[in-house]
């Protein structure tokens, strides 16, 4: 098990370093080809982190709701299930993790600048594109380096919950960790692409 899944997670990997290579050649070359695709790419990738965003979305009414059961159960009632208060933090991880991507092309994450704000739409794309590389790749690939043995362990032996009554699914939960990169790449693969189109034609302008 952790065998197969370390050669799922390279080549994962491998495919995923072509892929941000792309917004690169869009901005060095502006081959129709290269630009075709790179669009068609930045749409595809825009459209799995919305679906998977706008399904679990639903979850954060749920979790509200469980939460007030669990209350209302507890400190009415005297009835407490475990189970129950695990499915809170689940809920939370599926939310918060697999939501991140989605926020990040929507532009609704929160985004601490001076200047950003009131730059040319060209300085945006620089920084959008310069930070992709920069920050946001690097982290997405160290992320999915080092929770490759992490959830490699927890599938090899199903890992659950230490309580006799909890979810016993913590291996799934863990495996939100390189979902959660992997969604925040292509919401960043999207944002460089859009950021090359904007930064190729000044550029081919300038030559």
């Amino acid at each position: 098990m952790l065998e197969l899944i370390g050669n799922i997670l390279m080549v994962i990997a491998g495919l995923s370093c072509l892929l941000m290579l792309l917004p690169v050649a869009l901005l060095l070359t502006g081959a129709p080809g290269i630009t075709d695709l790179s669009q068609k790419l930045a749409g595809l990738a825009d459209e799995i982190n919305t679906r998977v965003a706008r399904s679990i979305m639903w979850l954060a009414l749920t979790m509200a709701m469980v939460q007030v059961a669990i209350v209302v159960m507890r400190y009415v009632f005297g009835i407490n299930f475990i189970w129950l208060q695990e499915s809170i933090i689940y809920m939370f991880g599926f939310l918060f993790l697999l939501t991140a991507g989605y926020a990040l092309i929507q532009n609704e994450h929160v985004r601490v600048d001076i200047f950003y704000r009131d730059a040319s739409e060209r300085r945006k794309a620089l920084v959008d594109f310069a930070g992709t590389y920069l920050f946001l790749f690097p982290i997405c690939i160290l992320i999915v380096w080092a929770a490759g043995p992490y959830v490699a362990r927890a599938w090899d032996v199903m890992e659950g919950s230490r309580e006799a009554s909890g979810i016993q699914a913590v291996f799934i939960l863990k495996t939100l960790i390189p979902l959660f990169a992997v969604l925040l790449a292509l919401a960043g693969f999207s944002i460089a692409t859009k950021a090359a189109i904007v930064l190729r034609p000044v550029r081919e302008a300038s030559e």
